[in-house]
């Protein structure tokens, strides 16, 4: 499997930013929309948390066959759609990077900045967090092996979730709809991730049409959190301090 320097290098990239982002986030207020609360109990510091737990989720996805691992994700996922491995696989190689920086270092980073207004968009990447860390965890089980991301997934993105949907809802400032809005946003948005390679398997679309699917995924989650938001009244969606 040839891997040009970019597939080499961005989840490098991303492992940086995530370092130095989790550290501005733990020393500085700049990330904060509540400072009188702990930034663990601030719904807006929280929807920025999702943008570098997922890069550091991504780095154990797609650094291993760099790292010396025998092990790709891209081949794993051509696998399990009964495609042939690379370079005959149809997916294409520049899918991988597409969807994910476009989600995670676009999409996440304006959902957080949109979050100050609405909590459920600011929110709503993290069902796509928990919903992915579910099914990291349920394929280990299920297949008795270890596949790339599990570590992140069960360590860091279903006990995170469970968290925010604590600290947010039930013992925070956000009304339980709020919330259940921006985690089926969320994990709505993964849901469509799956759509596109079925979309892809059954020949609606092909590997040009795939790329152009994931660019449009990147917004999903905030798009899905805006039109559920039209019935939930404004005065819920903005972040109020935790009690």
């Amino acid at each position: 499997m040839h891997m040009n320097w970019f597939d080499i290098g961005w989840p490098f990239v991303g492992l940086g930013g995530a370092i130095v982002m989790i550290a501005i986030m733990l020393m500085t207020d700049t990330f904060r929309g509540n400072t009188a609360v702990s930034r663990w109990r601030d719904p807006v510091w929280l929807g920025w948390l999702a943008a570098p737990l997922y890069w550091l989720h991504q780095f154990e996805e797609y650094s291993l066959p760099v790292l010396g691992f025998d092990y790709s994700i891209q081949e794993t996922v051509c696998k399990n759609m009964g495609y042939p491995p690379y370079p005959d696989c149809p997916i294409p190689f520049s899918f991988y990077p597409v969807v994910n920086i476009g989600l995670m270092w676009v999409g996440a980073p304006l959902a957080a900045y949109l979050g100050r207004r609405n909590a459920a968009i600011g929110l709503s990447f993290w069902g796509l967090i928990l919903l992915n860390g579910v099914a990291h965890v349920a394929g280990t089980v299920v297949l008795r092996d270890y596949n790339t991301g599990l570590l992140s997934g069960l360590f860091l993105f279903v006990p995170l979730s469970i968290w925010v949907i604590y600290a947010c809802a039930i013992r925070g400032p956000l009304h339980g709809k709020v919330v259940g809005l921006a985690f089926g946003a969320g994990i709505l948005a993964h849901i469509f991730l799956g759509v596109g390679y079925g979309l892809l398997k059954i020949g609606v679309i092909n590997g040009t049409g795939l790329l152009a699917y994931a660019v449009v995924l990147s917004f999903t989650p905030i798009l899905f959190a805006a039109l559920g938001s039209r019935f939930i009244r404004p005065e819920l969606l903005r972040p109020a301090p935790a009690l």
